[in-house]
């Protein structure tokens, strides 16, 4: 590139050189003519100056009368002019021919001097002076005239010079301009050539980073040469098909670094757990989104304040997150369980995992993840209290199937006794009474025990919940007092509910006895229900299911139930009563009833403020009619005497024996047998004769179904009623009673025992 300037550049300067020194040859001869010329004109002022001097010398001779006259003095002036004028004219060089008139001129100037001298230096001779005179004007004559020829030679020879002269100037001038014209255009061509050469790969080079900076990496520049600029060109596209290179592997690493982060970012965001990274000095380095979940508190609030990590949990767990916040740089994975308090108040238990996160064994902090585990801790506190209430359910059926049995003695012999002293004064009659009403009493709280373990029979059918209160609402107001206003709103759109209304009355009943006894000094109480239809997010808070729910509530001004207390309302034999006063037995048989409904309970208290409890009641498909069941019990004494022979298996003797003297007082034949392997022999024995068997469902030996499916083999078409202390749910569950078969439960009563006889005696076969 450097070579192709430095020629170009060279051949303008050489051109312009040539055209200069031819130029400049040109202007040196015009220069030399003009030399000559300007001697020529010298000349010429010579020549002029020579004939005016002869002219004034002939003037002068020509007026002088004698030789010394006035006049002779500017004879001779002149005369010596005129001798200078020729010795400087015989001082320039001049060709032969006008050297030669030279030499004539100085040759007739001598003559003329000499005349003139002859003249000046004559006698008196007048004659003389006048021949002297003549002879030397006629050579002043002469000397004029080869003086006048001399300049009319000299004249022709400057106009030809001068003319010569002239053309040289002009031809100077041309050759001048045309080098100047030839330079210029030579210097265009150049500068055109230079411009192409030297731009086009500029452009090329503007383009390409143009390109480059409009995102076109890896653009290539088409010029190609052996100069610096086709070297640029190569080395450019080199580095441009690099920089696509590195930027495409740079775009490749930030699509997977966004990625990662878009992945780690989706994980934070929609993480269940709390998770946060935490610095050796205690600094944030990350939290995730799901802390406001789970804490209230935003991430924000926790890195601004990092001592909210500690400052949430609950006071009693504390120091424990105080000793592990104080030992983060312990080289080991952390398990624990704690409380918080929430920002909202709320208590909750966290599962706290934590452990070291290195970085080319460079400490870097800890990464903690805690999970929300208050609903575990809920479900296994409810697992707790449920196998809590099994195992005490378990108890109180065992205890309620022996105790029924006592209870059947007790209840039938003394109604036994009430029909035998039909004719006895009113004190002993009174005395049999009081007996069978403790006898019901505790037939009551046997049907406690038993709706407290959820073992209850239920005899559910389609009610209508507001009805049930309205029924019992007389028997409410003797029960709270004078001091207590009653209140009852109920819910004019109603959702008909399956259920015992003997059991909703005994729930109804038990929360009133708590509200009373919760406002000693009066206050106000209201019962009312209400309808709703439970979306899934609030029915699963309590494991039922969405849908249609009657709500009965009961509402009092009372105490209130303290906060540590709350937790164990329903557990049994519970009470903040004082001695004497409660049996922890009501709200647990509350809980019982509803749950064996499939309904759950809310409740609601404030220390001082009172206590709300709401009963949820699913709803039934169709109301049936009716909303009491059929107690059996006939408007007129019904008639239950027989003759049959009926077949009795039970191992109570007291239940037994009473069962005999019932049925053998109404004409009835009665076969006893002591268990399960005395009632298949003592039938096999008598088969022919029995029109009935009753089965006790649990014995020694054989239980009740054992012998029933005996008895099918040999009898088909038998009447069986089975009889048992435990509840029919529990018995089938053990797989010793089907669905379907006449059952009734223990304790038993002789005017119920009877009905159920006679009604399955009475009962066509199919």
């Amino acid at each position: 590139m450097k070579r192709k300037i430095f020629l170009s550049l060279l051949a303008v300067f050489m051109l312009f050189t040539a055209g200069a020194v031819v130029a400049t040859v040109y202007i040196a001869n015009t220069t030399a003519s003009l030399s000559g010329l300007i001697q020529l004109h010298q000349v010429e002022h010579l020549r002029q100056h020579l004939v005016i001097n002869v002219q004034t010398v002939q003037s002068d001779l020509y007026r002088v009368g004698t030789p010394l006259a006035e006049n002779l003095d500017s004879i001779i002036n002149n005369v010596t002019a005129l001798d200078d004028a020729t010795l400087m004219c015989s001082t320039c060089h001049h060709s032969p021919e006008v050297s030669k008139r030279i030499d004539e001129l100085k040759t007739l100037t001598e003559d003329y001097k000499n005349a003139l001298s002859y003249y000046i230096t004559a006698s008196a001779d007048s004659k003389r002076i006048e021949k002297l005179k003549l002879d030397a004007a006629g050579v002043g004559d002469k000397l004029l005239g080869l003086t006048q020829d001399m300049a009319f030679t000299a004249s022709q020879r400057l106009q030809k010079i001068t003319t010569q002269a002239l053309s040289k100037v002009n031809d100077a001038k041309v050759i001048l301009f045309v080098t100047l014209i030839l330079a210029f255009l030579l210097a265009l061509v150049v500068s055109a050539h230079l411009i192409k050469f030297i731009t086009r790969p500029v452009s090329e080079l503007i383009n390409a980073t143009r390109a480059i900076a409009s995102g076109d990496l890896g653009y290539a520049i088409s010029y190609r040469d052996n100069t610096e600029f086709g070297e640029l060109a190569v080395n450019f596209n080199a580095m441009s098909s690099a920089l696509k290179e590195g930027y495409e592997n740079i775009y490749r690493q930030q699509q997977k670094i966004k990625e990662s982060e878009w992945k780690f970012r989706t994980l934070s965001e929609f993480a269940y757990d709390w998770e946060f990274w935490i610095g050796e000095n205690r600094e944030i380095i990350f939290m995730s989104a799901s802390c406001e979940r789970i804490t209230g508190y935003s991430q924000e609030e926790f890195i601004k304040t990092p001592e909210l990590l500690c400052g949430i949990v609950h006071e009693e767990d504390r120091a424990v997150c105080e000793i592990h916040m104080n030992d983060l740089a312990a080289a080991r994975h952390e398990e624990m369980e704690f409380r918080i308090i929430a920002k909202n108040g709320q208590a909750k238990w966290l599962s706290h995992v934590c452990g070291p996160i290195y970085v080319e064994d460079r400490f870097l902090g800890r990464r903690v993840s805690n999970r929300d585990i208050t609903d575990r801790k809920r479900l296994e506190e409810q697992l707790g209290q449920s196998h809590k209430m099994e195992s005490l359910g378990l108890l109180a059926g065992g205890i309620a199937h022996d105790f029924n049995n006592l209870l059947t003695s007790i209840t039938g012999y003394s109604s036994l006794l009430e029909q035998e002293l039909s004719n006895s004064d009113e004190r002993t009659k009174r005395f049999v009474r009081q007996v069978l009403s403790a006898s019901e009493k505790a037939r009551n709280l046997t049907s406690s025990l038993l709706a407290f373990s959820r073992k209850q029979i239920m005899k559910p059918s389609t009610i209508n919940l507001n009805e049930v209160i309205r029924n019992i609402s007389g028997l409410l107001k003797s029960l709270i007092g004078e001091d207590i206003e009653l209140i009852i709103s109920c819910s004019e759109t109603e959702f008909p509910v399956f259920a015992d209304p003997h059991q909703i009355e005994q729930v109804i009943m038990n929360l009133v006895t708590n509200a009373r006894d919760a406002m000693p000094s009066g206050g106000r109480l209201a019962i009312g229900t209400s309808s709703m239809v439970l979306h899934s997010e609030f029915a699963g808070r309590y494991g039922a299911k969405p849908g249609k729910y009657m709500v009965l509530s009961v509402s009092d001004t009372g105490m209130g139930i303290d906060g540590k207390d709350l937790p164990h309302v329903f557990d049994p034999f519970f009470t903040t009563k004082e001695k004497h006063k409660g049996t922890g037995l009501g709200l647990a048989m509350v809980y019982g009833i509803i749950k064996q409904h499939g309904g759950f309970i809310d409740v609601y208290t404030e220390k001082d403020w009172g206590t709300t409890f709401k009963i949820y009641q699913p709803a039934s498909e169709e109301l049936k009619g009716g909303s009491q069941e059929e107690t059996g019990m006939p408007a007129a004494k019904p008639d239950f005497r027989g003759s049959e022979t009926i077949f009795i298996a039970e191992d109570e003797e007291s239940v037994r024996e009473f069962m005999k003297d019932v049925l053998e007082s109404y004409g009835y034949k009665v076969i006893l047998a002591v268990d399960g392997v005395d009632a298949v022999k003592k039938y096999d024995e008598n088969r022919d004769a029995i029109n009935m068997v009753i089965l006790d469902v649990v014995m020694p030996g054989k239980n009740g179904k054992e012998v029933y499916v005996h008895i099918k083999e040999i009898s088909p078409g038998i009447k069986a009623l089975f009889m048992s202390g435990y509840t029919q749910d529990i018995l089938t569950s053990r797989g010793i009673y089907e669905e379907g078969l006449e059952f009734i439960s223990k304790p038993l009563d002789m005017q119920s025992l009877m009905t159920k006889i006679r009604s399955i005696l009475d009962k066509r076969d199919i």
